[in-house]
């Protein structure tokens, strides 16, 4: 393994780079048994609690069916329940991208390390705004 080392320390990057070589197989694999099977076997397991006991929805409301229209192809409907499982993805694919972009060119020079706390803080917008817009139209409703 090619590693990149600073101060005897994996850089943040590379670490990310490497699990995330790992995980995408069996991400997609799970994905498409949960969209094609899992479910209708175990979708009701999935129920927000937060949402049964308040009535109010979470900041993570819609994110299993979200999950399951994703992988059955239907990105609007996926999107519109929960955002933030397509910005997962989008994240997901433009770091991988952007990291072998920058490992291939010019013979894999070492270059600026990508900071990754950019793709936390930006998901913490969506899921914060996706869940206010979640909020205001149950206030909306009820008025």
């Amino acid at each position: 393994m090619n590693s990149i080392k600073t101060d005897r320390k994996y850089r943040a990057d590379e670490v990310f780079y490497q699990i995330g070589k790992v995980i995408w197989l069996p991400f997609i694999l799970a994905g498409f048994w949960f969209a094609y099977e899992g479910y209708n076997r175990y979708g009701e397991l999935a129920q927000c609690g937060i949402k049964k006991i308040s009535g109010l929805p979470c900041p993570g409301c819609g994110g299993t069916r979200a999950f399951y229209y994703l992988f059955r192809g239907e990105l609007l409907k996926s999107f519109r329940l929960n955002p933030a499982v397509i910005y997962g993805v989008a994240a997901y694919l433009h770091f991988m991208l952007l990291y072998f972009y920058r490992k291939h060119k010019r013979g894999g020079e070492q270059q600026k390390e990508i900071y990754i706390p950019y793709y936390m803080y930006a998901a913490i917008a969506v899921i914060l705004v996706q869940w206010m817009i979640k909020i205001a139209r149950l206030i909306l409703l009820i008025v």
